[in-house]
């Protein structure tokens, strides 16, 4: 889209949402970000890696509609874990996102995000380009009071095979208090600032909001730790250093099982050095906590 017409776009958005009803607000939404989401659908895979110290499993990365490489890694996983192709993401983007690759190939659950604006976008998106789709999005505010109630009261005690888990904030309280029971496999996002020799998570507090300093999450430490009291096992690390996956126990005899210190990936390649010096800088002054 040319400037000239995105600033018309822009500026139609934010009449829309002052002065027009919600299906004219999320109308506009849709046409300005028709051709973002087109092209993100039906991109061709990337197998870039973006470290040199890989495990046997990020062979298989690639990237389609992922942040980085997660969705090859997740291919893998259910080439291999039987499965009835269910899914929870809580936190996501509306293009990239861990289960837009799994929902173009016939998956069904639930997203939840607090954004109401993007959710709303998001449904109209999927309901166009993939109208058969089983897909629930909800807007929610994830705490570690709620998590099993939303859980329950939108999947029930059927099996969840594939659970991804990215809030920016909370995720290491949010997981440990989350029956695990009927899942198969968690993607979580870890804190690489800290370090691997650590466990360590932000403090709880349902108010957090997120910057960009380094002051979220937990350490893969603290969250392999936690999820082995779980019966979860680590199988994967994605070349990033983004996103780890866990894969629970029942299943572990079909992978091999990570050290989280040896296979720890620490690579913010969309950082400049600048800035990568900033947050690390930052880092140690950061309130987090011992778990």
């Amino acid at each position: 889209m040319k400037p000239s017409k995105k600033r018309i776009v822009r500026i139609l958005e934010e009449l829309s949402k002052n002065f027009l009803g919600e299906y004219i607000h999320t109308t506009i939404l849709f046409f300005r970000f028709y051709n973002k989401f087109k092209r993100s659908i039906n991109k061709k895979k990337s197998y870039e890696k973006f470290s040199n110290e890989l495990d046997q499993i990020n062979q298989f990365e690639y990237k389609i509609t992922s942040q980085n490489n997660e969705d090859g890694i997740i291919d893998y996983i259910f080439t291999k874990v039987p499965n009835n192709k269910k899914f929870v993401e809580i936190g996501f983007g509306f293009y990239e996102n861990n289960t837009l690759n799994l929902i173009k190939n016939n998956w069904s659950g639930f997203l939840v995000d607090l954004h109401y604006k993007e959710n709303l976008l998001f449904k109209k998106l999927l309901k166009f380009f993939f109208p058969k789709s089983n897909v629930n999005i909800i807007t929610e505010k994830i705490t570690k009071n709620n998590i099993n109630s939303i859980l329950q009261n939108n999947i029930g005690n059927s099996e969840i095979d594939f659970f991804s888990l990215d809030i920016d904030s909370n995720d290491y309280w949010v997981l440990k208090n989350t029956n695990l029971q009927n899942i198969k496999c968690i993607c979580l996002e870890y804190n690489h600032w800290i370090g691997k020799n650590v466990k360590k998570s932000v403090p709880y507090n349902e108010n957090f909001e997120f910057v960009d300093n380094g002051f979220f999450g937990a350490s893969l430490l603290a969250f392999h730790d936690m999820l082995k009291l779980k019966n979860f096992d680590l199988i994967a690390v994605e070349s990033s250093g983004t996103n780890a996956f866990f894969i629970n126990k029942r299943f572990s005899h079909l992978f091999e099982i990570l050290d989280p210190i040896k296979s720890f990936k620490s690579n913010p390649y969309l950082y400049s050095e600048d800035k990568k010096l900033e947050i690390f800088s930052k880092v140690k002054n950061h309130n987090f906590v011992d778990v």
